[in-house]
């Protein structure tokens, strides 16, 4: 904990605010930006969260939303510790104990990059806060960007309708992400993590041992996970995904094929060649020549 700075409260019967030095933080505050206040909307922002970080209160009249871009952190939910790793959240109710921070334990990489808000009580927000909830979602880049671009608003003066529908942005998707309940069980909130992390590095070599340990799972409740979420074994769903991210680029892009299948994790153009016309009823090139604008041909 060395360099951490520790925030006392004299008011608050409890709060711990301790932050290492090269933590960095991106806020947005309703007294800045009016149009957060309509949305009920008290703080929101961004963090980027080195070595040391820890939080500790209890807000009477706010709800907290926690979401993770990148990297992994702790929160108390209940009377448990949950781990929230990238595109896992966590909602925490007015006046239960908010407790989150990086890893404890001294062999762990501590870097954790999050989003979050702070939700007045004794508004709409409260039917989604009726207990601690947590979840998962796919939808972090789009809320990361609207807060950015919030926070550029604030800095530079901001224009009154653009923050106005900016915050009316923020205020559906966090909506709608907490409307649709998603990823309420773990079963369900570990199989979107799997979806992200093999989505984030397809072309590297995975294998079933590996998408277990990434999980902290044996290999056995790995299959089990991916019948169940996915009706397909843990390579069979890399595979899907891979094709799917092949398909994507070759509607797009105008790399040769051969490149495109290295990008994917095909190590062999015959293998991906084979596996893409399983799939998609068509080989990658004639693919291409129907989906690509430079590649189609005109019919006289």
């Amino acid at each position: 904990m060395a360099g951490a700075v520790l925030i006392m409260s004299e008011t608050a019967k409890l709060e711990m605010i301790e932050v290492s030095p090269d933590c960095s933080e991106q806020i947005c505050c309703d007294s800045l930006l009016p149009a957060l206040k309509r949305e009920q909307v008290w703080l929101a922002g961004y963090s980027c969260l080195h070595t040391h970080y820890r939080i500790e209160r209890r807000l009477a009249d706010v709800h907290c939303f926690l979401l993770t871009l990148a990297g992994e952190g702790e929160v108390l939910i209940g009377d448990r510790r949950e781990r929230l790793s990238s595109g896992e959240w966590a909602l925490i109710p007015a006046g239960e104990q908010l407790c989150y921070q990086l890893p404890t334990a001294l062999s762990e990489t501590k870097e954790w990059e999050l989003l979050w808000l702070l939700l007045h009580k004794n508004s709409p927000w409260d039917s989604y806060a009726s207990r601690p909830r947590l979840g998962c979602t796919s939808q972090q880049a789009t809320l990361l960007r609207t807060i950015e671009n919030l926070y550029a608003e604030q800095e530079r003066h901001q224009d009154p309708l653009l923050s106005a529908l900016l915050v009316e942005q923020l205020g559906f998707y966090l909506r709608r992400l907490l409307q649709k309940e998603e990823g309420q069980s773990r079963g369900e909130r570990l199989a979107l993590h799997l979806e992200l992390k093999l989505k984030e590095s397809l072309a590297e070599s995975w294998d079933v041992k590996r998408m277990a340990e990434a999980l902290h799972l044996s290999e056995r409740q790995l299959y089990r996970l991916c019948q169940q979420h996915f009706t397909l074994a843990p390579m069979g769903l890399l595979q899907r995904l891979r094709l799917q991210r092949a398909a994507l680029l070759l509607a797009s892009r105008t790399d040769p094929v051969k490149k495109m299948a290295q990008l994917c994790g095909f190590k062999n153009e015959y293998h991906f060649s084979t596996a893409f016309k399983r799939q998609y009823g068509m080989a990658p090139t004639y693919y291409r020549n129907r989906h690509h604008p430079s590649f189609k041909r005109v019919v006289v």
